[in-house]
């Protein structure tokens, strides 16, 4: 089948990486895929290195962009397109568009949902949503249920850690905290760090030698508040600024406890990352974590509300870790299970394989 996976955004995130992840397992089931993105997109040279070809179109007018209609119309008429995939709401709308402007033959339309903003996938031929909140909300504004799906975010563990060495944080002086993400106002690394600040009272009331320290990798236009933030609370020294991570196993190999603070997340495949890399995971519970982890089984999950006292429940869940070692065995070998048994690329590619087939 000639399939063209499209999406049109100008960054690197959780549907970026999905979009790509898409084109490996199509690839892998033998079928012939075309990957179209926005001329400005960061993460061709990822497309490029699985050997799939990429085609750039401008989209500078939105929804209403009849030029970039003009040109994925063309892209699917030399390429004999059978199957259209789209990301995110705006590809969807200019893939309807370029559809309907074909009149000798059929193509079928996927819509993927990555949030909670469906209403323009409602109509595509089938529709796939990362989580079960948005499954329910693509029914609820009446696509029919037996053409929608939760299709989960999977992710490759050629290079995980299957055997990880037991850890016993009660006798390390330093602990580190992790967190990954674009660092914007919604992801929550403020509430980590005033977590670190609090963690230092508690040290000092508690009598404990624990020194704990946060690192923070990804980029964004919330930095600069941050790194106020660390003055503010005086905790400069005990709070690292990354930068964007490329390596993300040595990252998850320098930290201890992966923490995700996130005010709304729909799916979160750096939760992934910390059970491929073998890190007790703490969040806050959002759909995407929810979808994800089990509390307690396989992660501590904890109220976002009320905002005001969510430092204390970080503190008090990173403690629980350090004084519980079986916890913290416990959650580590749960969560692989959890992440082979229903997040992997071979989970990812049954399912396409149930949905759309096998090229032949």
């Amino acid at each position: 089948m000639k399939i063209v996976n499209i999406i049109l955004t100008s960054q690197n995130g959780g549907a970026e990486q999905s979009f790509c992840d898409y084109l490996a397992v199509l690839k892998n089931l033998g079928h012939e895929v075309l990957a179209v993105v926005k001329d400005d997109a960061p993460y061709v040279n990822q497309i490029e290195k699985l050997g799939i070809s990429v085609k750039k179109i401008s989209n500078n007018l939105g929804d209403h962009d009849f030029f970039a209609v003009n040109n994925l119309h063309k892209i699917l008429q030399e390429f004999g397109a059978n199957l259209v995939i789209a990301h995110v709401g705006r590809s969807v709308v200019l893939a309807k568009r370029s559809i309907k402007k074909i009149s000798d033959r059929k193509i079928f339309l996927i819509a993927v949902n990555h949030s909670m903003n469906v209403k323009r996938s409602i109509g595509a031929d089938l529709i796939f949503s990362v989580n079960r909140e948005i499954f329910h909300r693509t029914v609820d504004l009446g696509q029919p249920e037996e053409s929608t799906f939760v299709i989960s975010n999977a992710i490759d563990l050629t290079d995980a850690i299957n055997n990880a060495p037991r850890v016993n944080l009660q006798k390390q002086d330093v602990i580190t905290l992790g967190m990954m993400g674009r660092i914007d106002e919604f992801k929550g690394f403020d509430h980590l760090i005033r977590a670190i600040a609090l963690l230092e009272k508690m040290v000092l009331e508690k009598n404990l030698k624990h020194k704990f320290v946060l690192k923070i990798a990804g980029t964004g236009p919330n930095e600069r508040i941050l790194r106020e933030l660390t003055k503010v609370l005086k905790v400069e020294d005990k709070v690292e600024f990354c930068g964007w991570v490329s390596d993300k196993k040595s990252f998850f190999q320098s930290i201890d406890i992966f923490c995700s603070a996130s005010d709304n997340e729909t799916f979160g495949l750096v939760l992934l990352e910390a059970m491929k890399y073998r890190k007790p995971i703490i969040a806050t519970d959002t759909d995407g974590s929810k979808e994800v982890l089990r509390n307690k089984v396989d992660g501590l999950i904890i109220a976002l509300k009320p905002i005001e006292n969510i430092e204390q429940r970080f503190a008090d869940n990173i403690l629980e870790l350090v004084e519980h070692p079986q916890l913290f065995d416990t959650l580590i070998e749960n969560s692989f299970l959890r992440l082979k048994d229903k997040f992997s690329y071979q989970m990812l590619e049954t399912r396409m394989r149930d949905i759309i087939g096998v090229a032949k």
